[in-house]
């Protein structure tokens, strides 16, 4: 079957170009691929960011890059380019309502000018932070696909909640094995000049959303049952960091929080979840997150919030803890007592059979049975 992508792939970073970059390759062992892929994502003007490109991505695929977000002539070229390849399929993504007019315009004219069947997945489908206009560009172009793709029960309902007759399935984020094999931990810790026995770690971009000040308050209620712990957060911030820093002083808990500020390229993943003992995601929204299947991927149980779709990949007090969100003693104690008790350890066994669910062949063959191959 020919396949065509249009999306975000590398050499810009973050999931979801990851994401794609795994979907072509696992599509290609099985069918025809061709992936369009953004010469501009964003408007440097509109990305919070330091750099939209990473030049250590761990999976590059061959792309064309074609795609600017701000300049719909290169839409209308795309458009005409799939035509002319005439794919039996074209997948299509949505992450943010910012490219929903681009793609939709891009889907329009394939189908006015073609029988070719299109398929979106749905990572986010509302954003975190809403505008009026967002439910409208989104349902305009999510009417313009044939079949949907979604990774948790928030995005499904928030799909049937636009589009009650959608044709769709859901399929879990699947793990990445491109981030190498667990380092010896007692090297790693060493390596980054870690002396404490425990280390807990949050993984990702620093956003409102996220928790992040949740986390830093959930230290004082650790360090009331442990004293040898740090919380090592890595992660580049898209708000200002004073506010967390000033959170941190205000706390008094800088001896046991350290921050990276910085986007970590994927070649020094390994390091950073090979030290720790639990991953912490106390996000206050969310739909799904990546930072899941990584943790999976080193073997590495979870702490996650009861919110979004966070909940359905932890098998709870197996593979992780779920706790309510926005209680910083809750998380707190909860780290505090599974680190105390060697219940973080247990979990990591069994994360090594939870894990293999969440493989791409099945994400591929959820995708293949849903278009009926």
């Amino acid at each position: 079957m020919k396949i065509n992508i249009v999306g975000v792939a590398p050499p810009y970073r973050g999931g979801i170009a990851l994401h794609n970059a795994f979907l072509f390759k696992y599509l290609s062992k099985k069918h025809e691929v061709i992936f369009y892929n953004f010469l501009r994502q964003y408007p440097n003007l509109l990305f919070p960011g330091k750099t939209q490109f990473t030049n250590k991505s761990s999976l590059i695929i061959p792309s064309k890059r074609i795609i600017d977000s701000i300049n719909p002539f290169t839409w209308h070229k795309t458009s005409n380019l799939i035509i002319n390849n005439n794919p039996d399929l074209v997948i299509f993504r949505t992450w943010n309502v910012f490219f929903c007019l681009m793609f939709g315009y891009i889907a329009k004219k394939i189908k006015k000018r073609s029988s070719i069947k299109t398929l979106v997945i749905c990572d986010n489908i509302l954003p975190h932070e809403r505008t009026v206009f967002d439910k409208i560009l989104m349902k305009s172009f999510l009417k313009k696909m044939d079949f949907h793709i979604v990774q948790s029960s928030i995005v499904e309902q928030e799909l049937l909640n636009l589009l009650p007759n959608a044709i769709y399935k859901k399929l879990f984020h699947p793990i990445y094995d491109n981030f190498g094999s667990i380092q010896d931990k007692v090297k790693m810790k060493k390596k980054k000049s870690i002396k404490t026995k425990y280390v807990i770690l949050y993984a990702g971009l620093v956003r409102s959303y996220k928790g992040f000040d949740i986390l830093i308050q959930s230290i004082k209620h650790i360090k009331k049952k442990l004293d040898d712990f740090l919380v090592l957060a890595i992660g580049e911030s898209y708000e200002d960091p004073k506010k967390y820093n000033s959170l941190v002083e205000k706390e008094g808990v800088s001896e046991f929080f350290f921050w990276e500020n910085r986007y970590v390229p994927d070649d020094e993943i390994k390091e950073y979840f090979s030290i720790c003992d639990v991953v912490a995601l106390p996000y206050k929204t969310a739909s799904q997150s990546g930072i899941i299947p990584i943790a999976y991927h080193f073997e590495k149980p979870v702490v996650v919030t009861s919110v979004g779709g966070l909940p359905e990949m932890v098998k709870n007090n197996k593979t992780g803890i779920v706790i309510e969100p926005n209680n910083p003693k809750v998380l707190g104690d909860v780290i505090a007592k599974n680190l105390k008790n060697d219940n973080f350890i247990k979990m990591s066994n069994n994360v090594k059979k939870f894990k293999k669910q969440f493989s791409w062949e099945n994400f591929v063959r959820g995708i293949e049975s849903l278009i009926k191959i």
